[in-house]
């Protein structure tokens, strides 16, 4: 039951990832109020979030589903990707106050902040137990 759990999470977050990049290239790319150093941070990111956070966490919950080894060893990877980006975005969100800024601003960066740092070390104490 615990695998299904983790491998609904993992989904969500790697639909959450596609939603989270059509939306910053729709509306927050364009919005005025935006400092060109936060959307250059941010532009730095699709990438990663991409071709490997989203893919790693796509192929774990595939690889739980259907009782895979591969999915455990995803699990530990798409955990620390998501991880490191969480730092990455956290540590510019610091040296930059962005935390600072608008409220619903703060709210949106610290839900995914949390999120990233929580579930990732979730699916990497997951994947260790497993293993």
């Amino acid at each position: 039951m615990l695998n299904i759990i983790i491998s609904l999470s993992q989904c969500i977050i790697g639909i959450g990832i596609i939603i989270y990049w059509i939306c910053f290239y729709l509306f927050v790319k364009k919005d005025t109020t935006k400092t060109p150093i936060y959307v250059s941070h941010e532009k730095s990111f699709p990438i990663a979030d991409l071709c490997w956070a989203m893919p790693t966490l796509f192929l774990a919950s595939i690889g739980l589903l259907t009782s895979q080894r591969f999915g455990i060893f995803f699990s530990i990877i798409s955990g620390s990707s998501l991880i490191f980006l969480g730092l990455l975005d956290i540590t510019f969100n610091v040296q930059n106050k962005v935390y600072a800024n608008k409220l619903s601003d703060t709210i949106v960066h610290l839900f995914i902040n949390i999120s990233c740092m929580s579930f990732g070390t979730i699916f990497i104490v997951y994947g260790w137990l497993s293993f």
